[in-house]
């Protein structure tokens, strides 16, 4: 028989309470790998450099905006072990299911290259099982983090994403736009 503190304990979700997610509006998403461990690429002297795994990445995820039509791409980056990307909805997709949807077709699409190209293999899952969002509430939000975004390569040796960034010296964008979406 288990007791109480045997069973297993459920996580607290990151999305904002009685919030309908399928609302019109923009989104900042934010999916992380596994353990942070690089997949997808490299930075050198503040240019991106993908790799075929960042590569599958992004073709998952224009696959993704064309399964959801109601979706459309503002702006985006694939980083060595995470992703940004700034979405306009429409009002007609549930966020939550299209990143499933992506997550889901991005994992199956890295199996294939472990299988077929030999690319590391990863334990468990590609990605983290929840990712974070930022319901973007006004144009200075907006425009910030479309900044965030394209200027995220630029600042890979100060981001939080980054295992190898010092963390207090770590940029924390998640406060700022805090501070800035009331």
């Amino acid at each position: 028989m288990q007791t109480e503190s045997s069973l297993p304990t459920r996580r607290n979700s990151l999305r904002l309470q009685d919030y309908d997610y399928s609302s019109q509006g923009c989104y900042f998403i934010t999916i992380v790998t596994q353990g942070r461990v690089c997949r997808f690429g490299n930075v050198h002297d503040g240019e991106l450099i993908l790799n075929d795994a960042g590569r599958m990445v992004e073709d998952s995820y224009q696959q993704m905006l064309q399964a959801f039509p109601g979706l459309e791409d503002v702006i985006h980056v694939i980083m060595p072990n995470h992703f940004h990307f700034l979405l306009s909805n429409q009002g007609e997709v549930s966020l939550p299911e299209a990143v499933r949807w992506f997550k889901s077709k991005s994992t199956n699409g890295y199996i294939h290259g472990v299988k077929e190209h030999g690319w590391p293999r990863f334990d468990l899952r590609l990605w983290q099982t929840r990712f974070y969002d930022v319901i973007i509430r006004n144009a200075v939000a907006h425009q910030y983090v479309a900044n965030y975004i394209f200027n995220n390569p630029l600042r890979w040796q100060y981001d939080r994403l980054n295992v190898d960034v010092d963390i207090s010296h770590a940029d924390d964008i998640g406060k700022e736009l805090h501070i800035m979406n009331w």
